[in-house]
This record gives structure tokens, C-alpha cells and sequence, in this order.
């Protein structure tokens, strides 16, 4: 599979028991204790080449560039650890003995509010946008939560993707209200003639290693394929968006299906499995071909109900079994107490998150060493711009930093460095 520059953004949200009363916000307190640390490069963005900063009210936090999968995992995963270093560090410095911060890697709270979760992929330009997309990758986007999803709890009812059921249209250019399964908006970050930055907001926050990589392994597949004009056969769908949130409240792999525009019914299953032949025809190497036999085994697991198997890489099954856990061990048991173990899952704190417990028990699978994530927070990819960024950082006073433009202090002069390429990760000359 051929090199794609790839990022994740996600908005983390903490909460202190205190907050309102003391008039303390634990999202701005956390993200000064980033840009005040050794973590900090210039502006909003850190030495590892990601990108730190407050988006209505909450913590963002965006990976640098890579431009694998394997990649994304390991800087996004590194991210988790920045985020709760900063609440670790808020909680024992700044608000006082006794007063616990809580940091969350999910989309929703109890109280309904919605938190972001974007994939970002860059795109050949010359690929015909929206409507290549709307035929051939829609029709993913739509049935991929079957193994994507994260899980949650909304308006009292258990769902596969919190993302997917707060998405209200097929193609949208919001990013708040109103967003839809393909969005429109294009920033690129580098040069607008050769590509454009497809912005997906469709996905979930996910703490499940081999459930992040699966989501950006396939997408960044089929994307090549669309580029390339394999999937000219592609099943296409009569209402993606109605039988998205038709399925999004089925727990049992036996009631999805989807619509095709002949009429005839399928599940997300076989749509999945079409996408997993189109693959392997692009998978190259070691870990595209360990990321294929991934996807068939989930894809397997799942129509053959084997529930505790598929739940080591499928969070929104994993997650649905930790809730029954915890309400079988919690004598008041109720809604209340499965809303709690539904949010405890997503902690970012080893010691108080549902996940991280599981993960100790054996019962969720892991790609990564902890020793690789502790570097990625340090270091940028060395074959993305990030790179570039760290070594202008390296050699020149910064004045300001972008994706794609640092201003720099060169003698008596200031002058600016622009990176359009976001694949270029040396220079000899800046």
C-alpha cells in the first residue's frame, strides 16, 4: 500500500467535580501545562510535531503527519499519553490535595454534549469530488462501524458509533451541526493544486489499538483504490444514512443490513468483505498483510457471533461487555451505573479506566510497546514534514509555526519557510 500523509484530531474533554463551584477550567489548565512543558515547540504545536490547542471549550489535540496507519496509531497513542500527563500534572500542581481531574478519550458525555473526532487523509486532487467518493467510499464509511465503532450509551439506548448516530446527512460541509458521512470542507495545510485534505468526521474516539488501525488501514486502502479506479463494481447503496442508523442500534450481527440500489438486501459484513478482496490487492509487506488477515478474522468473528473473541479488537463489543461486567458487580445496578462504567471505559488513566483494566487482563489485544509510544511523544515521524518542522526548530529561532509555514528569526532578518509538501522530511538548505 502506497505512502498516504494521514492524521487524527480529537477533542479530549476533562472534568473536575470542582470546576464550576471554584471557577477552574481543567481544559485550559491542562494546555498550559503542555505549552509550558519541555513537550512544547512554538506556537500551539509540540516537539513531536503535533498540534495542541483549545477548540470550543475543550482540549484538541491533532497528530503530526504520518504517512502510514502503523504510524497514526502509535503518534495518535502518544497523544493519549501527552493528554493525560497534562491531567496528572494539573491535578497534583494546581487544584489542590484531594481533588481528582478525570480526562476522556470518547465523543459524548451524559449530559448529551458531542466531542469531535476527525480523520484526516490527503486525496489526489484529480480524484472527481464528491461524487467518486459518495459512490465508492460512502458506502464504507457507512458499514465500517461494524468494527470501527466505539460504543456508547445515548438517550438510554446502547450504539455502535456514537459518531455515526449523531451524522444527520450523506454530504455535509459542517463540522459541528448538521455533519454528514462525507464532509466537504478542504483545507489543505499544503499545496491546494495536487491534493486536497478529505475531513471525516464519521468516526469514533477509540482506545482499542487494533480498532484504530484497522479504521485508518482500510480507509487509506480504498482511497488508493478510488485513486486508482478499482472499484468501478462497488455495491452501491439506496440510503446509506437511513440504514446506518438503522443498524447503529443492533447489537446482534444477524439483524444488520443494508439496501442496494437493485433492491437487494445485505449485511455490512459482506459490503466489508468486498472491500477486503478490493485490498488485498494493494496490501504490500509485512503489515499490510498482517492488517488483511486482521480484518478478515474480525470480519469472521463477528458473523459467526463469537462474541468474547471479536470483542479483543472490536471496542463498541468490548465496551458493551465491560458495562454488563461492571453492573453484575454493582449492588444499586441501573442505568445510572451502566452510564458510569460506559465513560469509566474511555479514562485515559491506566488506573481508572475500564479499558486499561481490561487490557491488563488479558481480554483486549495490543499492537504497540509502551517504550515506542514514550519515544513517539518526543519525536516526529522522520518521513514527514514533521521531521522538517523539528529540524528548523533545531537550527533557527521560531517566531511562528503552521502545518505548512514557519517564520524564523535568521540573523537580523525574519523570514518565513514554507513546507507545501507534507511528504518532504529533510531540506539542505532553509
Amino acid at each position: 500500500m502506497k505512502r498516504r500523509i494521514q492524521g487524527t484530531e480529537h477533542e479530549y474533554t476533562l472534568y473536575c467535580q470542582r470546576m464550576y463551584d471554584s471557577g477552574f477550567d481543567p481544559h485550559v489548565l491542562a494546555l498550559q501545562a503542555v505549552h509550558s512543558s519541555d513537550l512544547h515547540a512554538a506556537g500551539e504545536f509540540l516537539i513531536n510535531g503535533s498540534r495542541a490547542y483549545l477548540d470550543v471549550g475543550h482540549f484538541e489535540l491533532s497528530t503530526c503527519e504520518t504517512s502510514n496507519p502503523h504510524d497514526l496509531l502509535l503518534w495518535e497513542k502518544a497523544g493519549e499519553k501527552i493528554v493525560d500527563w497534562a491531567r496528572k500534572s494539573v491535578e497534583e500542581r494546581q487544584v489542590g490535595e484531594g481533588t481528582r481531574i478525570w480526562a476522556y478519550k470518547n465523543n459524548t458525555s451524559p449530559d448529551g454534549t458531542s466531542y469531535g473526532s476527525h480523520e484526516n487523509y490527503l486525496l489526489d486532487r484529480a480524484v472527481d469530488f464528491p461524487m467518486r467518493l459518495l459512490d465508492e467510499l460512502v458506502p464504507h464509511l457507512a458499514s465500517r462501524m461494524i468494527y470501527t465503532g466505539a460504543g456508547d450509551i445515548l438517550e438510554g439506548k446502547y450504539v455502535l458509533s456514537p459518531s455515526a448516530y449523531l451524522t444527520s446527512a450523506v454530504i455535509s460541509g459542517n463540522t459541528m451541526h448538521g455533519t454528514g458521512i462525507l464532509n466537504t470542507r478542504d483545507e489543505t495545510h499544503g499545496d491546494s493544486s495536487r491534493w486536497r485534505r478529505l475531513h471525516l468526521l464519521v468516526g469514533d474516539a477509540l482506545m482499542n489499538e487494533n480498532a484504530i488501525l484497522l479504521r485508518n488501514w482500510t480507509t487509506t486502502g480504498i482511497l488508493q483504490l478510488i485513486e486508482e479506479g478499482k472499484l468501478k463494481d462497488v455495491p452501491r447503496l439506496e440510503d446509506p444514512l437511513r440504514d446506518m442508523w438503522r443498524n447503529i442500534e443492533q447489537t446482534n450481527p444477524g439483524k444488520w443490513s443494508f439496501t442496494r440500489k437493485d433492491g437487494k438486501k445485505v449485511s455490512p459484513i459482506e459490503i466489508q468483505r468486498y472491500y477486503l478482496a478490493k485490498l488485498e490487492t494493494v496490501a504490500e509487506g509485512k503489515q499490510d498483510r498482517a492488517a488483511l488477515k486482521l480484518l478478515e478474522k474480525v470480519l469472521d468473528l463477528l458473523e459467526k457471533r463469537r462474541t468474547k473473541e471479536a470483542a479483543r479488537n472490536v471496542e463498541w463489543l468490548d465496551r458493551y461487555l465491560a458495562i454488563q461486567e461492571h453492573a453484575e458487580r454493582d449492588e444499586k445496578g441501573g442505568p445510572e451505573s451502566e452510564m458510569t462504567a460506559c465513560k469509566r471505559y474511555s479514562e485515559l488513566s491506566e488506573g481508572r479506566s475500564l479499558y486499561h483494566d481490561r487490557v491488563r487482563r488479558g481480554l483486549v489485544d495490543r499492537l504497540l510497546s509502551d517504550g515506542d509510544i514514550l519515544k513517539a511523544i518526543t519525536t516526529p515521524p522522520q518521513d514527514t514534514r514533521a521531521a522538517l518542522r523539528f529540524k528548523i526548530l533545531k537550527g533557527f529561532e521560531v517566531r511562528t509555526m503552521d502545518w505548512s509555514r514557519v517564520a524564523v528569526q535568521d540573523g537580523e532578518y525574519s523570514r518565513e519557510v514554507w513546507l507545501n509538501d507534507p511528504f518532504e522530511s529533510d531540506r539542505e538548505a532553509i
